[in-house]
């Protein structure tokens, strides 16, 4: 049965490989006694900021992990630290570990488990959206269309900066983390142009902010992204999914027919946000179907998804529903 192998699809996954391969090591350890504490300083803060982490009640001198719960259920390696003579540590941690991207707003847990000891401990962190800036008198930014559905291009314009002036562009998703985009060069009017194609990404409303960097000029536009056709069956395929639910570090079984005999079939999950991630193409049999695994980690986030099987010759497409449920 082949496996599908999943593309990688964020860097930082390669920041906290070793960090989360320690967490995986420890996680089925039995629990110790829970004497042990954690406390996140300050309790609320908003994105971009940093908070400390305060441990006590651990052995000293063992070893501890810490990872991060996000509101979605994805799970992340923070850091491994070495408790002092009193049992304790201090870690100041800047949550915003995406590079460019801030955090998404809501609720946060971290854990930290004691190597040895295993004492575990957790405490609560509430992020909020950090203070961001109006609209300027006398610039515009536009969009063509501003409702479409996931696929299509948004166009952008914006008037009213300086002449060949830098603008610095950042994109708001619908659960209010912000992406870099980068900059550009205003025009010797003071126009800037730019298209965002919707493939693939969340749906919901988006906020697109370009502020000049020279006149601080900044304008913003909002848009909204509807979800596609892509969960519509086509043609005679199916699909199931075994379970039909499951944990996160888990594998579940797809299993095609209908297909055309010796056709590539193209395998992508629609998230529950309704983003879409591609998992791998396979080749259907004599008769038509497929066999493949497909495994969920702790970077997956819990919720409703949808897999879909589309037959690259015969344009026949299958889905099959699958709860991922937050892991243990």
């Amino acid at each position: 049965m082949p496996m599908i192998n999943r593309s990688l699809l964020t860097p930082f996954t390669f920041v906290f490989a070793g960090a989360l391969a320690l967490i995986i090591a420890i996680w089925s350890w039995p629990a110790g006694a829970q004497t042990a504490s954690l406390t996140v300083s300050p309790a609320v803060a908003r994105q971009n900021t940093t908070v400390t982490l305060s441990g006590s009640g651990f052995l000293p001198g063992e070893t501890a992990s810490i990872w991060i719960t996000y509101p979605d259920y994805t799970v992340y390696g923070v850091a491994v630290v070495t408790i002092d003579a009193q049992g304790r540590f201090n870690h100041p941690y800047l949550f915003d570990f995406l590079g460019a991207t801030f955090t998404p707003t809501g609720r946060y847990t971290y854990t930290a488990r004691g190597w040895q000891s295993g004492r575990e401990a957790y405490a609560s962190l509430e992020v909020e959206m950090a203070p961001a800036p109006g609209v300027t008198a006398g610039v515009q930014l536009t969009v063509d269309k501003p409702v479409q559905a996931q696929g299509a291009t948004f166009a952008f314009s914006g008037s009213g900066y300086q002449p060949g002036e830098q603008v610095a562009l950042w994109l708001r998703y619908p659960n209010n983390a912000v992406a870099d985009l980068g900059t550009q060069t205003a025009d010797r009017q003071g126009r800037i142009g730019l298209a965002i194609v919707s493939n693939g990404i969340p749906v919901g409303r988006y906020a697109l902010t370009v502020r000049g960097l020279q006149s601080g000029g900044n304008g913003i536009a909002d848009f909204e992204v509807v979800a596609g056709d892509t969960l519509r069956p086509h043609g005679t395929a199916t699909l199931t999914v075994g379970p039909g639910s499951s944990q996160q570090r888990s594998a579940v079984s797809l299993q095609g027919s209908g297909f055309l005999p010796g056709e590539v079939v193209t395998v992508w999950a629609t998230l529950p946000d309704y983003s879409t991630e591609w998992l791998g193409d396979v080749t259907a049999t004599g008769d038509g179907s497929f066999t493949a695994e497909l495994y969920l980690s702790e970077q997956d986030p819990a919720g409703r998804y949808a897999i879909s099987a589309f037959g690259n010759r015969s344009e026949r497409r299958a889905v099959a529903e699958y709860t991922l449920l937050p892991g243990r």
